[in-house]
């Protein structure tokens, strides 16, 4: 049996010191990037860990002799009803500012704890000039309305753009017709960076 799509990727990865920051939305990006870090760790690798709240406790406790740093970013708040087209509008200005500042912070990280390679876990701001800089999102396409498919095609656009910032886009799924994100990552072209590393689980 051959390597699994995420060991051929973990085992591309040159330097030794890698900064692993997961979105702090939900529980879900934390978790999934145990699998990631546990073979990151079985590849020799020295892992620092940069969240907050909810995902950088959760991450504290699986891997507690980890190096880690609290890495704030923004809270976006969603509507109660069914399109969130208005309430992400309204909140573009401090999107866009926690973009920017993350973007700043980070390299301030990576000169502290000496980062070879930044993993972000669909922080947009986390790409790094002197860093290899990797990104995962299992929705290359961001849905924002149920019905609008022009403000859904100009939102898979900026994410483009954004994923293009950084070295490699790793999505969490399978390539082709089997495959769990649907339209998220299979509808439009593809950032030309992207590798498929198939399903992640913290029971991996």
């Amino acid at each position: 049996m051959g390597k699994s799509p995420l060991t051929q990727r973990i085992e591309s990865i040159q330097g030794k010191r890698v900064l692993v920051a997961p979105l702090n939305w939900g529980i879900g990006h934390a978790t999934r990037c145990v699998p990631i870090i546990k073979k990151l760790i079985a590849s020799n690798k020295e892992v620092v860990i940069a969240s907050d709240g909810y995902a950088l406790s959760f991450l504290q406790k699986e891997f507690p002799g980890i190096e880690k740093v609290e890495f704030r970013w923004t809270n976006i708040i969603y509507d109660k009803s069914n399109s969130q087209v208005w309430a992400i509008t309204r909140q573009i200005p401090k999107f866009l500012y926690a973009i920017v500042k993350e973007h700043s912070v980070l390299k301030d990280i990576v000169a502290r704890y000496g980062i070879d390679t930044v993993i972000s876990d669909n922080r947009f701001g986390l790409w790094h000039n002197k860093a290899f800089s990797i990104y995962i999102t299992h929705q290359i396409a961001v849905k924002v309305s149920n019905s609008n498919g022009f403000l859904n095609k100009m939102a898979y656009r900026l994410h483009k753009f954004i994923i293009e910032r950084y070295n490699e886009c790793w999505v969490p799924d399978f390539e082709g017709i089997d495959n769990l994100s649907g339209d998220l990552s299979h509808k439009y072209p593809l950032p030309r960076n992207t590798y498929f590393i198939g399903i992640l689980s913290r029971f991996q």
